[in-house]
Protein backbone atom coordinates (compact mmCIF):
# COMPACT_ATOMS: atom_id res chain seq x y z
CA UNK A 1 0.00 0.00 0.00
CA UNK A 2 2.93 2.63 0.93
CA UNK A 3 4.66 1.79 -2.32
CA UNK A 4 1.48 2.59 -4.31
CA UNK A 5 1.18 5.91 -2.13
CA UNK A 6 5.01 6.56 -3.38
CA UNK A 7 4.45 6.14 -6.94
CA UNK A 8 1.34 7.94 -7.10
CA UNK A 9 2.72 10.77 -5.63
CA UNK A 10 5.97 9.96 -8.20
CA UNK A 11 3.90 10.41 -10.99
CA UNK A 12 1.69 13.11 -9.56
CA UNK A 13 5.21 15.06 -9.01
CA UNK A 14 6.41 14.33 -12.28
CA UNK A 15 3.19 15.16 -13.96
CA UNK A 16 3.33 18.80 -12.13
CA UNK A 17 6.60 19.34 -13.84
CA UNK A 18 5.80 18.31 -17.13
CA UNK A 19 2.93 20.80 -16.94
CA UNK A 20 5.09 23.74 -15.43
CA UNK A 21 7.60 23.35 -18.18
CA UNK A 22 4.76 23.30 -21.11
CA UNK A 23 3.25 26.26 -19.27
CA UNK A 24 6.57 27.88 -19.45
CA UNK A 25 7.17 27.27 -23.31
CA UNK A 26 3.82 28.38 -24.04
CA UNK A 27 4.76 31.77 -22.26
CA UNK A 28 8.09 32.23 -24.20
CA UNK A 29 6.93 30.96 -27.64
CA UNK A 30 3.24 32.15 -27.64
CA UNK A 31 4.65 36.20 -28.53
CA UNK A 32 7.00 34.68 -30.44
CA UNK A 33 4.26 32.93 -32.39
CA UNK A 34 1.77 35.99 -32.88
CA UNK A 35 4.04 38.22 -34.56
CA UNK A 36 5.01 35.15 -37.25
CA UNK A 37 1.22 35.21 -37.60
CA UNK A 38 0.98 39.10 -38.34
CA UNK A 39 3.76 38.99 -40.73
CA UNK A 40 2.35 35.97 -42.65
CA UNK A 41 -1.46 38.38 -42.33
CA UNK A 42 0.76 41.37 -43.63
CA UNK A 43 2.36 38.79 -46.49
CA UNK A 44 -1.00 37.95 -47.42
CA UNK A 45 -2.99 40.91 -47.96
CA UNK A 46 -0.35 42.64 -50.19
CA UNK A 47 -0.28 39.31 -52.11
CA UNK A 48 -4.01 39.24 -52.40
CA UNK A 49 -4.30 43.13 -53.08
CA UNK A 50 -1.55 44.13 -55.46
CA UNK A 51 -3.14 44.03 -58.37
CA UNK A 52 -5.69 46.38 -57.08
CA UNK A 53 -3.34 49.20 -57.64
CA UNK A 54 -0.35 47.87 -59.81
CA UNK A 55 3.32 48.98 -58.82
CA UNK A 56 2.19 51.20 -56.25
CA UNK A 57 2.76 50.84 -52.57
CA UNK A 58 -0.30 50.05 -50.15
CA UNK A 59 -1.08 50.86 -47.12
CA UNK A 60 -4.18 49.06 -45.11
CA UNK A 61 -6.01 50.39 -42.21
CA UNK A 62 -8.58 48.37 -39.99
CA UNK A 63 -12.28 50.00 -40.02
CA UNK A 64 -15.21 49.46 -38.38
CA UNK A 65 -18.22 49.01 -39.97
CA UNK A 66 -21.59 49.91 -38.24
CA UNK A 67 -24.13 47.48 -38.54
CA UNK A 68 -22.49 44.89 -40.32
CA UNK A 69 -23.82 41.34 -39.91
CA UNK A 70 -21.02 38.93 -38.49
CA UNK A 71 -21.55 35.86 -40.98
CA UNK A 72 -18.63 33.83 -39.10
CA UNK A 73 -20.45 33.35 -35.70
CA UNK A 74 -20.49 29.99 -35.54
CA UNK A 75 -17.08 29.48 -36.55
CA UNK A 76 -16.12 32.00 -33.05
CA UNK A 77 -14.75 34.67 -35.67
CA UNK A 78 -15.11 38.17 -36.67
CA UNK A 79 -15.37 39.70 -40.01
CA UNK A 80 -13.08 42.50 -39.79
CA UNK A 81 -12.72 44.54 -42.87
CA UNK A 82 -9.28 46.00 -43.77
CA UNK A 83 -9.67 49.20 -46.31
CA UNK A 84 -6.74 49.27 -48.49
CA UNK A 85 -5.31 52.74 -50.16
CA UNK A 86 -2.36 53.48 -52.32
CA UNK A 87 -0.54 56.55 -50.89
CA UNK A 88 -0.44 59.53 -50.70
CA UNK A 89 -4.07 58.95 -51.59
CA UNK A 90 -5.65 57.97 -48.51
CA UNK A 91 -9.22 56.81 -50.89
CA UNK A 92 -9.71 53.16 -50.59
CA UNK A 93 -9.05 51.26 -53.47
CA UNK A 94 -10.71 48.14 -52.20
CA UNK A 95 -10.77 45.90 -49.03
CA UNK A 96 -9.41 43.14 -47.85
CA UNK A 97 -10.61 40.38 -45.35
CA UNK A 98 -10.23 37.14 -44.02
CA UNK A 99 -13.34 34.61 -44.98
CA UNK A 100 -14.11 31.35 -42.62
CA UNK A 101 -15.36 28.05 -43.79
CA UNK A 102 -15.80 25.04 -41.92
CA UNK A 103 -14.14 21.99 -44.02
CA UNK A 104 -13.74 18.59 -43.68
CA UNK A 105 -11.54 18.76 -40.88
CA UNK A 106 -10.63 22.31 -39.97
CA UNK A 107 -11.91 25.75 -40.50
CA UNK A 108 -10.25 26.95 -43.33
CA UNK A 109 -9.10 30.79 -43.47
CA UNK A 110 -9.33 32.03 -47.14
CA UNK A 111 -7.74 35.75 -47.34
CA UNK A 112 -10.12 38.06 -49.81
CA UNK A 113 -9.15 41.14 -52.01
CA UNK A 114 -11.81 43.08 -52.89
CA UNK A 115 -12.27 45.89 -55.51
CA UNK A 116 -15.09 48.48 -55.09
CA UNK A 117 -17.32 47.46 -57.42
CA UNK A 118 -17.67 44.02 -54.78
CA UNK A 119 -15.60 41.61 -57.32
CA UNK A 120 -12.96 39.50 -55.94
CA UNK A 121 -9.76 40.46 -57.08
CA UNK A 122 -7.19 37.73 -54.99
CA UNK A 123 -7.33 34.84 -52.76
CA UNK A 124 -5.27 33.08 -50.49
CA UNK A 125 -5.20 30.23 -47.64
CA UNK A 126 -4.41 31.69 -44.62
CA UNK A 127 -4.99 28.45 -42.90
CA UNK A 128 -5.98 25.30 -43.20
CA UNK A 129 -6.02 21.49 -41.90
CA UNK A 130 -7.89 18.98 -44.56
CA UNK A 131 -7.43 15.74 -45.63
CA UNK A 132 -3.27 15.66 -47.07
CA UNK A 133 -3.77 14.46 -50.63
CA UNK A 134 -7.40 15.76 -51.37
CA UNK A 135 -8.81 18.95 -49.33
CA UNK A 136 -5.41 20.25 -48.01
CA UNK A 137 -4.72 21.03 -52.24
CA UNK A 138 -7.09 24.07 -51.80
CA UNK A 139 -3.96 26.10 -51.23
CA UNK A 140 -3.12 25.44 -54.72
CA UNK A 141 -4.77 28.30 -56.80
CA UNK A 142 -5.66 26.57 -59.67
CA UNK A 143 -7.35 23.86 -57.26
CA UNK A 144 -10.25 26.45 -56.67
CA UNK A 145 -9.50 30.14 -54.87
CA UNK A 146 -8.42 30.98 -58.27
CA UNK A 147 -11.60 30.60 -59.88
CA UNK A 148 -13.24 33.02 -57.70
CA UNK A 149 -11.13 36.22 -59.17
CA UNK A 150 -13.57 38.34 -60.85
CA UNK A 151 -16.90 37.01 -59.23
CA UNK A 152 -19.52 38.90 -56.81
CA UNK A 153 -20.99 37.50 -54.53
CA UNK A 154 -24.04 36.04 -56.55
CA UNK A 155 -21.55 34.19 -58.70
CA UNK A 156 -19.61 32.59 -55.51
CA UNK A 157 -21.53 29.37 -56.05
CA UNK A 158 -20.29 25.40 -56.37
CA UNK A 159 -22.27 23.86 -59.32
CA UNK A 160 -24.10 21.23 -57.24
CA UNK A 161 -25.54 24.50 -55.61
CA UNK A 162 -26.51 26.05 -58.56
CA UNK A 163 -23.43 28.03 -59.63
CA UNK A 164 -21.06 27.08 -62.13
CA UNK A 165 -17.43 26.88 -59.88
CA UNK A 166 -16.49 22.69 -60.13
CA UNK A 167 -15.61 21.69 -56.43
CA UNK A 168 -12.03 20.23 -55.71
CA UNK A 169 -12.22 16.09 -56.59
CA UNK A 170 -13.20 14.26 -54.15
CA UNK A 171 -13.78 17.44 -51.78
CA UNK A 172 -17.07 18.82 -51.87
CA UNK A 173 -16.97 19.56 -48.54
CA UNK A 174 -13.62 21.62 -48.30
CA UNK A 175 -14.84 23.61 -51.53
CA UNK A 176 -18.14 24.25 -50.79
CA UNK A 177 -16.16 26.15 -46.79
CA UNK A 178 -14.08 28.03 -48.85
CA UNK A 179 -16.58 29.28 -51.71
CA UNK A 180 -19.55 29.84 -49.18
CA UNK A 181 -17.14 32.00 -46.73
CA UNK A 182 -16.56 34.38 -49.01
CA UNK A 183 -19.33 34.28 -50.28
CA UNK A 184 -21.06 35.22 -47.04
CA UNK A 185 -18.39 37.89 -46.53
CA UNK A 186 -19.25 39.52 -49.42
CA UNK A 187 -22.38 39.71 -48.56
CA UNK A 188 -22.50 41.16 -45.17
CA UNK A 189 -20.03 43.69 -47.03
CA UNK A 190 -22.41 44.57 -50.19
CA UNK A 191 -25.57 44.79 -47.06
CA UNK A 192 -23.37 47.25 -45.32
CA UNK A 193 -23.15 49.65 -48.29
CA UNK A 194 -19.48 49.23 -48.95
CA UNK A 195 -19.18 48.69 -52.25
CA UNK A 196 -20.82 51.18 -54.92
CA UNK A 197 -19.23 52.29 -58.57
CA UNK A 198 -15.75 52.06 -58.81
CA UNK A 199 -13.82 55.21 -60.50
CA UNK A 200 -13.06 53.32 -63.47
CA UNK A 201 -16.97 53.40 -63.85
CA UNK A 202 -17.84 56.90 -62.61
CA UNK A 203 -20.10 59.09 -64.57
CA UNK A 204 -20.40 62.86 -65.03
CA UNK A 205 -23.13 64.93 -63.75
CA UNK A 206 -26.10 65.31 -66.47
CA UNK A 207 -25.76 68.52 -68.00
CA UNK A 208 -28.50 70.87 -67.04
CA UNK A 209 -31.67 71.29 -69.03
CA UNK A 210 -32.14 73.86 -71.21
CA UNK A 211 -32.93 77.31 -70.57
CA UNK A 212 -36.84 78.07 -71.45
CA UNK A 213 -34.82 80.89 -73.97
CA UNK A 214 -33.13 78.36 -75.50
CA UNK A 215 -33.79 77.70 -79.47
CA UNK A 216 -33.14 75.29 -82.00
CA UNK A 217 -30.00 75.91 -84.04
CA UNK A 218 -31.85 74.77 -87.11
CA UNK A 219 -33.14 78.25 -88.83
CA UNK A 220 -36.61 77.29 -88.31
CA UNK A 221 -37.33 79.87 -85.91
CA UNK A 222 -36.04 83.37 -86.61
CA UNK A 223 -34.52 86.09 -83.89
CA UNK A 224 -38.11 87.97 -83.18
CA UNK A 225 -40.03 84.67 -83.49
CA UNK A 226 -40.89 86.02 -86.63
CA UNK A 227 -42.46 84.01 -89.58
Amino acid sequence: MAEMFKLGMVLMAVALVAAAALGLVNRQTAPIIAVQQEMARQAAMTLVAANLSPGDSLAFDSISVEGMANPYASSDEMLAVVQVSAPPDPGAIGYVFTAYGKGYSSTVQTMVAVRLDGTVEGTTILYQSETPGLGANVVQPDKLIGRLTGLSAPECLLTKDGGDIDAMTGCTITSRAVVNSVRDGLEAMGEADLFGTGPEEWTPDPPPPPSVHDTPDDGSMTEGGGA
